[in-house]
C-alpha cells in the first residue's frame, strides 16, 4: 500500500472524520496563534495535551511511516534551529560566551529561555497539525478551503500538490530501493554518489512525471476540485463558541503563568 493510500485510509477511518473540516481547521489555527503569541512555558504544553488527545481519539496514534519520518525531520531541524537561537543571545546574563573557528558564540539566559520556549512550541503546533491531517481527507480540506471564499486556484494548487508530493515519494522510494539492490550504499563515498544521484533523477523526471499526472487528469475528467458526493458536517454557532471559549481559556491561563517557568534555573545554567 502507497504512503498516499495509507495517508487517505487513516483520515476516512478517523473518528473525527465526521467533524466539520472548517471547524476542525478554525481549531487548529485559533490554538496555534495562541500558542505563539502567549510567552508561558505552560501553553505549549496545554497545546501538546490537546494534540495528543485529539490524534488519539482521532486514530490512536497511527501515523504511516513516511510522515513519522518527515516529523523526525522536522524535529530535527527544530532541535539546531532553536540550539542556534540560544548561542546568539544579545541581552541577559551570560551563561556561556566563545569563540570558535570563525564562530562567536554568546549565550545569555534570556537566548537559553527563548530556545527552549520555540522548542516546545514547534513541538506542540506539529501535534495539533498532525491531529487535522490524519482526520481530515484532502477533498474536505479543499471544501474548507473553499468555504472560507479563498480563491479556488489556491485550493486546487494544495491539493495538487499533495497528491503530485506522494507521487515523487513512491518515485524516489523504487529508485532508493534499486539502488540498495546493487549495493548503492556500500560505503560512505558509495552512498553520497548514491543519494545525490537520487536526488538529481527525482529532480530531472518531476516534469515528465507532472506531464503524465496532468494526462491522468484529463483522462478522469478533473476541472480543478476533487467532488464530495457525502459532504462533512457544516461549521455552525456551536463550533465557533466553543473555539472561543477554549481560546480565551488558553490565553488567560498563558497569562496568568507566564515567567512561572525559568528553564534556565530549573536545569540549573544560570
Amino acid at each position: 500500500m502507497s504512503e498516499q493510500t495509507q495517508m487517505d485510509a487513516l483520515a476516512y477511518s478517523s473518528r473525527m472524520l465526521g467533524w466539520a473540516p472548517l471547524g476542525k481547521l478554525l481549531l487548529v489555527i485559533v490554538v496555534l496563534v495562541i500558542n505563539i503569541v502567549t510567552d508561558s512555558m505552560l501553553v505549549p504544553f496545554v497545546t501538546l495535551a490537546i494534540g495528543l488527545g485529539l490524534m488519539a481519539y482521532s486514530t490512536n496514534f497511527k501515523i504511516p511511516f513516511i510522515i513519522a519520518l518527515a516529523i523526525a525531520e522536522a524535529f530535527v531541524i527544530l532541535v539546531f534551529g532553536c540550539g542556534m537561537i540560544s548561542v546568539s543571545g544579545s541581552s541577559g546574563e551570560v551563561i556561556w560566551d566563545t569563540d570558535f573557528l570563525w564562530m562567536h558564540f554568546h549565550m545569555t539566559v534570556d537566548s537559553f529561555n527563548e530556545a527552549w520556549l520555540i522548542l516546545f512550541r514547534g513541538v506542540a503546533g506539529i501535534s495539533v497539525m498532525l491531529a487535522f491531517a490524519t482526520s481530515t481527507p484532502i477533498p474536505h480540506i479543499s471544501l474548507a478551503l473553499r468555504q472560507i471564499h479563498l480563491p479556488v486556484e489556491v485550493s486546487e494548487i494544495v491539493v495538487l500538490i499533495y497528491r503530485y508530493a506522494f507521487l515523487l515519494l513512491e518515485r524516489m522510494e523504487a529508485m532508493w530501493n534499486a539502488a540498495h539492490s546493487r549495493m548503492g550504499f556500500n560505503g560512505v563515498r558509495t552512498k553520497i554518489n548514491t543519494v545525490a544521484s537520487i536526488a538529481v533523477g527525482i529532480f530531472v523526471q518531476s516534469t515528465n512525471l507532472s506531464d503524465k499526472a496532468q494526462v491522468a487528469l484529463d483522462c478522469r475528467n478533473y476541472r480543478g476540485y476533487f467532488p464530495v458526493y457525502k459532504e462533512p458536517a457544516k461549521v455552525g454557532l456551536k463550533w465557533i463558541v466553543a473555539i472561543a471559549i477554549l481560546a480565551a481559556a488558553i490565553y488567560v491561563f498563558g497569562h496568568y503563568t507566564e515567567g512561572l517557568i525559568d528553564m534556565a534555573s530549573l536545569l540549573g545554567v544560570a
